[in-house]
């Protein structure tokens, strides 16, 4: 676990809005007292962007969510976290996404998506603090796909997986992608 890291009191407390959604007040209680994190039971984070939930809640919180659902269980839950983010904030910028979305119209779908893709990576670096010296995000277009790659996911650290681990993040881009599209 990185100390010192940080994410936004947005991004917590709508994953923990939404992952209480779906499993319920004491299903989240119980998931928070797993993790270890007890001081979010009945006390979520300010609706700010200031960078001040370490970045090991998260990870506690991912890693418990793992362990008690599987590896298929916690992606859909993560998934889902990812684009309540993504919707909710952009239901809260509404004049300024609103004057993005029209601006896209005026460009082709393959310039289209990549605008998308660009926004998407300036707004997760907003959201957490990262330590790679190196871009952290790189986005390569091949003939028929973008490829968005994400050198420094503080969820996937120690993780081996045949399939991708980063279910929020990719909720948080199929919301996005399909909003701007």
């Amino acid at each position: 676990m990185e100390e010192n890291r940080k994410i936004d009191n947005f991004t917590m407390k709508i994953t923990l809005e939404a992952i209480q959604e779906i499993v319920g007040e004491n299903g989240l209680k119980s998931i928070l007292n797993y993790a270890n994190i007890k001081k979010y039971i009945g006390n979520f984070p300010p609706e700010n962007y200031e960078m001040e939930i370490p970045l090991e809640d998260d990870q506690k919180l991912y890693f418990s969510l793992l362990e008690l659902f599987g590896s298929k269980g916690s992606w859909g839950l993560r998934h889902r976290c990812g684009q309540e983010i993504f919707r909710i904030n952009i239901e809260k910028r509404s004049s300024l996404v609103k004057a993005f979305k029209h601006s896209l119209r005026l460009f082709p779908e393959t310039k289209r998506l990549r605008l998308i893709l660009e926004r998407f990576a300036d707004e997760y670096n907003k959201r957490m603090t990262s330590n790679v010296d190196t871009p952290r995000f790189v986005l390569k277009e091949e003939d028929d796909f973008f490829l968005f790659i994400d050198n420094d996911y503080h969820l996937s650290r120690g993780i081996t997986s045949d399939r991708p681990v980063c279910g929020e993040i990719v909720g948080a881009l199929e919301y996005f992608v399909k909003w701007g599209t």
